[in-house]
């Protein structure tokens, strides 16, 4: 295999595209200078660019996502039940059990992946408080059919968009749906800031509160807490490696998207292989590249091209799996919405291949044959 991939004879799953090392140092060196070196000028920056991008009056950086999302349903107040899918990472359920809140697991469409409307819909009661989705590999929801759901009961929509960054539904940028929308800048993402994240809201009063929990739950004085916080604040060295690749989102989707479609045709027409369907209008970040591999069809189960691809030095990922609302510690955190049917059968079949910006796409062939040969 290709030695691009870095890791000797390893190809990983992902890899970051960082940006320039000068740009970072330099941008570090007058932090360093001014003594200032978290929520300084280059958190502000990036928190500008993110609204921009996003198409919102205000974002908010933090330390990671996880903490975004714990800290802006904190901001909520609120109490009782919150939908999401379990087709999700842990997070998603992690941020509403440390607020004391109950995850309800709804199931995901056989399509796209992304959480159902329709479940969603069935499962609301007089104990939901929120609904979660999430971007699945970075597809947005189906906002239409989510934001008439959130209309029509009153439950207000808080987005895990951990993945979603530079992704857009109807020409609309991520970022400006429902109450609030958390990403990650961690290194799996395609927009990186090596650790992150970034709240986007268009309501002041959010904004201004998650600025205060992130930094404990401090008043203006500095001294009074009028919240229980976090120390959630995102350091300047963070921040200008965030701003230097947040520059460049649009180059590095579009790339991504190019690599993606690289694979889909040379994996076309395996039998048992499927993808993550793209509906009209909907524009993914391209935050990972997923196939289905279905065992009655195809020469080997997921779990067996897993290992296969493994010993060949092809590192891959079950993803997402095993499902939220199986893994040990969700088991008894919450409870199922209705059938998860299509959550086990998805969760069962999904495996990411290696993706990121930089890859080469002669790599991408060399991957998509050994796939090939292992499964026809």
């Amino acid at each position: 295999m290709n030695a691009d991939a870095g890791g000797g004879n390893i190809i990983p799953v992902v890899r970051p595209t960082l940006p320039e090392l000068d740009g970072v140092a330099e941008a570090l060196r007058r932090a360093w200078k001014s003594g200032i070196v978290t929520c300084g000028a280059e958190v502000a920056e990036l928190e500008r660019m993110a609204a921009e991008e996003a198409g919102t009056d205000h974002a908010v950086a933090f330390s990671s996502c996880t903490s975004a999302l714990i800290l802006s349903l904190q901001a909520m107040k609120l109490s009782g039940e919150v939908i999401l899918p379990s087709f999700t990472f842990a997070a998603t359920a992690l941020a509403v059990v440390r607020n004391g809140l109950t995850p309800v697991f709804v199931d995901c469409e056989p399509d796209t992946f992304t959480v159902s409307p329709d479940a969603v819909k069935k499962a609301i009661t007089k104990k939901t408080c929120a609904i979660m989705p999430v971007y699945v590999f970075g597809l947005p929801p189906d906002w239409d059919a989510l934001a008439e759901v959130s209309r029509r009961t009153g439950v207000p929509i808080i987005s895990d968009s951990a993945q979603g960054f530079g992704a857009s539904y109807r020409g609309k940028p991520a970022g400006g749906f429902g109450r609030i929308e958390c990403f990650s800048l961690s290194p799996t993402k395609v927009v990186t800031a090596i650790e992150g994240g970034m709240a986007t809201t268009d309501d002041a009063e959010i904004a201004s509160v998650l600025r205060r929990l992130r930094d404990y739950g401090k008043a203006a004085d500095g001294e009074d807490m009028e919240h229980i916080g976090l120390s959630a604040r995102p350091s300047e060295m963070h921040a200008a490696v965030g701003r230097l690749s947040m520059a460049r989102t649009s180059e590095l989707v579009a790339r991504r998207r190019e690599l993606m479609a690289e694979y889909r045709e040379r994996l076309a027409g395996i039998p048992g292989v499927s993808f993550q369907t793209m509906p009209p209008g909907r524009e993914t970040s391209g935050n990972y590249f997923v196939i289905l591999v279905d065992p009655s069809k195809a020469a080997r189960d997921r779990d067996s091209l897993y290992k296969e691809l493994k010993a060949r030095g092809i590192q891959t990922k079950r993803y997402f799996y095993p499902p939220v609302h199986r893994q040990t510690a969700y088991r008894a955190a919450g409870r199922a919405g209705g059938t998860l049917e299509v959550t086990e059968t998805v969760s069962a079949k999904s495996l990411a291949l290696p993706l990121y910006t930089h890859m080469d796409v002669q790599l991408i062939a060399e991957i998509a044959d050994t796939v090939r040969r292992l499964l026809s």
